[in-house]
């Protein structure tokens, strides 16, 4: 009787376990990256960067094509560099402005009711701000050992005699070349 009693109360308890499990909840982790032969990495901080430009007036850029605002700063971070990391070019893609084809296109806000601005590209340039054509390579960075920023700037320009109002946002890709 006595094996009866045990035996009745461990079936209950992995009743009881089991009908515990059914009401749990679960989830997913991805996981993604890449191993790749490189003398550095990206910090994963530079890898999906923001760039705030900032409110600026559109007097600022109207009445003549090439008027620029003032610059926003930014940083790509190579991380881990070893000895065999001696320079690298970075080099932006994205949409081209249709009037200065080396300086990025706005991109529409995707906001109902609202115009993105016209008249109006990005162009990138490096710290000193030397442009930095859309599909060229920047100019040359000297790499040492452990980690190495690489630090760029990003300006409104005009691109035509009238400039209008609204969202002035763009995206861009990078590529880091090695040499």
């Amino acid at each position: 009787m006595k094996q009866m009693t045990i035996a009745k109360l461990v079936a209950v308890a992995a009743a009881g376990l089991l009908s515990q499990a059914a009401f749990a909840d679960g989830g997913t982790v991805n996981f993604n990256g890449q191993i790749v032969d490189s003398p550095c990495s990206i910090d994963p901080s530079s890898q999906n960067i923001t760039v705030p430009m900032g409110t600026v007036s559109r007097a600022v850029l109207n009445g003549a094509a090439g008027k620029k605002a003032n610059p926003s700063k930014f940083q790509i971070l190579l991380t881990n560099c070893g000895a065999t990391a001696k320079g690298a070019t970075v080099t932006f893609t994205g949409t081209t402005d249709a009037n200065v084809t080396d300086d990025l296109a706005l991109a529409n806000a995707g906001q109902v009711g609202v115009t993105t601005a016209t008249g109006v590209a990005i162009e990138l340039g490096d710290s000193a701000g030397t442009k930095i054509p859309v599909g060229s390579a920047s100019g040359t960075y000297v790499l040492g050992l452990g980690n190495n920023p690489l630090n760029f700037q990003a300006a409104y320009v005009s691109t035509g005699p009238a400039v209008t109002v609204g969202p002035a946002n763009s995206t861009a890709q990078f590529v880091v070349t090695y040499l």
